[in-house]
């Protein structure tokens, strides 16, 4: 364990100078819901969100969301990164959810390497407004609807931490990329 303890604070290292924007556990932003922003305004700050999470993903190899509270910025916009593809998510709303539970052990790039069970619904249905002005409604279940749900809270001015499972909280220990959703018993 103190030889992983150590692999994960030269990799935090890198990512505290290659990343400064990033913002973590303590700063208020992430305790502070966000307002709504313009399209253009959502462009400007989805492109950064974009640029950031290529740069923390080059250094550790993982990452798969950032929101605006996590480099500082109070607007209503995260990204996510999934098959190889960013989706920049401006303004938006979960507006159902279903009554099923799955839990999973997240990590967050704003609380350095500490990861933590997390229930969430198994399903969610979520509208937002693209990068075209776009007004979209998507339905995702699985690990989408996880990292939706995830990236949606630091709208709310809420970490995974703050919904972890009790006596959950650790250092990563296994690889992120190999974590499987569970069923809730």
């Amino acid at each position: 364990m103190i030889n992983q303890i150590k692999k994960l604070s030269d990799t935090f290292a890198k990512v505290l100078e290659s990343c400064p924007e990033i913002t973590y556990i303590g700063d208020g932003v992430l305790r502070t819901k966000v307002k709504d922003v313009t399209l253009e305004e959502g462009i400007i700050l989805g492109n950064k969100l974009k640029e950031i999470l290529k740069r923390y993903r080059g250094i550790t190899g993982y990452g798969r969301g950032l929101a605006a509270p996590q480099i500082g910025e109070g607007g209503a916009v995260f990204v996510t990164f999934v098959d190889d593809d960013f989706k920049v998510y401006i303004n938006p709303k979960i507006v159902s959810h279903s009554k099923g539970l799955n839990l999973f052990r997240e990590s967050c790039l704003s609380c350095g390497y500490l990861s933590v069970d997390v229930k969430r619904p198994v399903s969610i249905e979520i509208k937002y407004v693209n990068e075209n002005g776009d007004i979209k409604s998507e339905k995702a279940d699985g690990f989408l609807a996880r990292l939706l749900q995830h990236e949606y809270d630091h709208m709310e001015g809420i970490i995974n931490i703050d919904k972890a499972e009790p006596a959950s909280i650790e250092f990563m220990s296994d690889d992120p990329l190999k974590a499987k959703l569970r069923d809730v018993k």
